[in-house]
């Protein structure tokens, strides 16, 4: 799915994703699942976020028209086609049927691990975007997309192992922290701007909190001070031996 202008959204319908704050937007819990509204997909649609989106209606009605990008995946086909959706089970998945999609649907996503999957506020009947006509994807295709400044899991956990020379890790957390990894630099985010002079603008700094937001922080301070810095935005656990652990948000 490619991004487009501001002008092309408002062609498709999406003149109002200015009112959504970043991030995965506006979710409400009703009736026993999480809805998404209909300006959350629109942002996501509009930001060319990643997210799978599954049209559960009959593959006819989705091939005569079905929202950008939409998987066409008939709702009495869905609990079948379970091996088809992605590996990462922190990918956004969104269910949308005529009406909202079934509580029943959304519990069985819910039930394969995918803990951000919602259902699109009253389906495609709602819909007050536009509808693309034509055969809708057949495949799910998910692939996660880094923030700008953003590390994977992978490669930090690359770098705390083999601790290469040109970078270091920095760990933003409050100094009271049980443990650190071994080779960081812990230097709380509330310091950070009054001890920029310890730090060489010689390294890239690897920067990690507890969530990431932290972090997030820190990279700016570094970033805006002409620091070479990208930053983990996931949860950390650091064990007083130093060892850690990672989750995805």
């Amino acid at each position: 799915m490619s991004p487009f202008s501001a002008r092309e959204a408002v062609k498709l319908g999406y003149n109002n994703v200015r009112v959504l704050s970043s991030g995965l937007p506006g979710w409400k819990k009703a009736k026993g699942v999480v809805v998404l509204p209909r300006n959350g997909l629109k942002k996501m649609i509009f930001e060319d976020d990643s997210y799978v989106l599954i049209d559960l209606r009959d593959g006819a009605v989705a091939k005569a028209g079905h929202i950008k990008g939409a998987v066409s995946i008939p709702a009495d086909q869905l609990a079948a086609a379970k091996e088809r959706f992605p590996a990462d089970k922190s990918a956004p998945v969104i269910l949308y049927n005529d009406d909202q999609a079934s509580a029943e649907t959304f519990a069985l996503v819910r039930g394969w691990g995918y803990k951000n999957a919602t259902v699109l506020d009253g389906g495609a009947k709602a819909w007050d975007g536009k509808f693309f006509p034509g055969e809708p994807d057949s495949e799910i295709v998910y692939v996660k997309k880094l923030k700008p400044g953003q590390i994977t899991v992978d490669e930090f956990q690359q770098i705390a192992t083999a601790k290469p020379s040109d970078k270091v890790i920095l760990d933003v957390r409050d100094s009271g922290s049980e443990g650190i990894i071994p080779g960081a630099v812990n230097i709380p985010q509330n310091q950070l701007s009054a001890r920029l002079g310890d730090l060489s603008k010689d390294k890239e700094y690897i920067i990690h909190c507890n969530t990431g937001i932290l972090a997030g922080m820190a990279l700016k301070t570094l970033m805006d001070n002409g620091y070479k810095a990208r930053y983990l935005d996931a949860v950390v656990q650091v064990g007083s031996d130093g060892s850690f652990d990672i989750s995805e948000k």
